[in-house]
């Protein structure tokens, strides 16, 4: 081999172990939802969808400050040399004399308007589908490590069966059962591992797929959504609804404002130059001005303005019964919430109580004094009781992710979607075909 060739070989190692080294420490820095939260927006953030959004309605502000086009005709007769000729050029100006052009330009500063509260409610929905993500992986984590107490567990116990069983204190049987039980046991201790595996690609899928494998959460702090109640005040707070809403009525009074200002006999200004030659080499030009006036005799707007009225009642109606329904939604959802976190903690020390038994039984049962059945109803009673406070911790999670849902207009069902990020993105796309589709016209 070369020395050149050496010399490459050995950069590209070099350059291997070091992406190796940065991958894995980049890995390894998701410990908690602020620091998975952080990976994905600089991960998602490199497309820019909204700053892209709001240059199209920029340009779609610009686009509404300008004038209609003119039109210009060219008309000959004549074309004979005995015969008399005529030229004819026009140009056609429609004026705005009642603020179609100023209308144009409060509907696009409106628009504005409403993707600046679209960002803000995207970002929201952003951290949102973040948040369940990183939850669904913390309580794969507390299933796992549940599973896990209760492997050691059976495993003990089925060590003291084996002993028995060999001194002959206790019949095959008996034995059997410690063995089934601890089967079983490992069978769900796998099962939630593959779970685990699951929610930390899930989750790793956020920032591109990188491997999960050096997720790492702090297994000591139990994961209960302690901060929802403060979301989900700064988001009411925030007031983002009302005023989406508000601008929605906006636009609303817009289109009436438009069918008003399109009944009104807007005029066009005509400015046009004849020119006239006769058989004996005669020539005549002629200056004309004029304006033409629509007349809005059977066409006025008298049917689509009240038609617009109408909606606009209907969709304030419809908007109220929504905040107020939210509300309401988000007050049951923290009202449960708090009586969950009180199942939560009397199941803890259920668990604490279970154990003690639990362990108490073994001894009795390695003493002699207890059956195998005793100990294997403690130890299922333990693991019943761990499982009902991860159910129980499972539905707290649900319960608070829908309340933060509802205070950002959106649904649990949206954030939990496999595709929820794609979805979101979608509505970047959305917005920017609505601006083009509304400058269009």
């Amino acid at each position: 081999m070369s020395s050149q060739s050496i010399i490459l070989l050995r950069h590209s190692l070099v350059a291997c172990i070091c992406a190796a080294a940065m991958q894995y420490s980049y890995a390894e820095n998701v410990t908690s939802f602020e620091s998975a939260l952080a990976k994905v927006q600089s991960y998602q953030t490199q497309d820019k969808p909204w700053q892209q959004v709001q240059q199209i309605s920029e340009l779609n502000i610009q686009q509404s400050r300008l004038w209609q086009n003119p039109s210009i005709s060219l008309e000959q007769s004549g074309f004979g040399s005995g015969q008399e000729q005529e030229f004819n050029v026009g140009v056609s100006q429609p004026l705005d004399l009642f603020g179609q052009r100023k209308l144009n330009r409060v509907i696009a500063n409106t628009s504005n308007q409403q993707i600046q509260l679209q960002q803000q409610l995207w970002k929201a929905q952003s951290q949102l589908i973040v948040k369940f993500a990183w939850s669904q992986f913390a309580l794969a984590e507390v299933e796992q490590s549940a599973y896990s107490v209760q492997l050691k567990t059976s495993k003990v116990n089925l060590d003291s069966a084996q002993k028995r069983y060999q001194a002959g204190s206790i019949a095959l049987v008996d034995f059997e059962r410690a063995q089934i039980e601890a089967l079983e046991i490992q069978r769900l201790y796998e099962q939630a591992m593959l779970n685990k595996q699951a929610a930390g690609r899930q989750l790793s899928n956020l920032w591109g797929g990188e491997t999960s494998s050096h997720l790492q959460l702090n297994k000591t702090a139990i994961p209960w959504p302690e901060q929802s109640l403060q979301t989900v005040q700064r988001y009411i707070a925030e007031g983002w609804l009302e005023k989406f809403y508000a601008l929605n009525i906006q636009q609303s009074d817009h289109q009436i404002e438009n069918l008003r200002i399109q009944a009104r006999p807007n005029p066009t200004l005509n400015v046009g130059m004849k020119r006239s030659k006769t058989p004996n080499e005669s020539n005549d030009t002629t200056l004309a001005i004029g304006v033409a006036i629509p007349l809005n005799i059977f066409n006025r707007q008298q049917y689509a303005i009240p038609m617009v009225q109408q909606q606009q009642i209907l969709l304030n109606q419809q908007q109220q019964r929504e905040l107020k329904q939210q509300i309401l939604d988000i007050a049951n959802s923290m009202h449960q919430l708090k009586g969950l976190r009180s199942q939560f903690d009397a199941t803890t020390a259920q668990v604490t109580l279970a154990t003690k038994v639990q362990s108490r039984t073994l001894l009795g049962f390695q003493a002699g004094k207890l059956s195998i059945t005793d100990v294997q109803q403690a130890t299922t009673q333990l693991q019943n009781l761990r499982l009902g406070q991860l159910q129980t911790l499972r539905q707290a999670w649900q319960t608070a992710l829908a309340a933060e849902a509802l205070s950002i207009g959106t649904s649990y069902e949206e954030i939990s979607r496999s595709d929820a990020y794609t979805q979101l993105n979608k509505k970047a796309v959305e917005a920017s075909q609505n601006l083009i589709n509304g400058g269009a016209r």
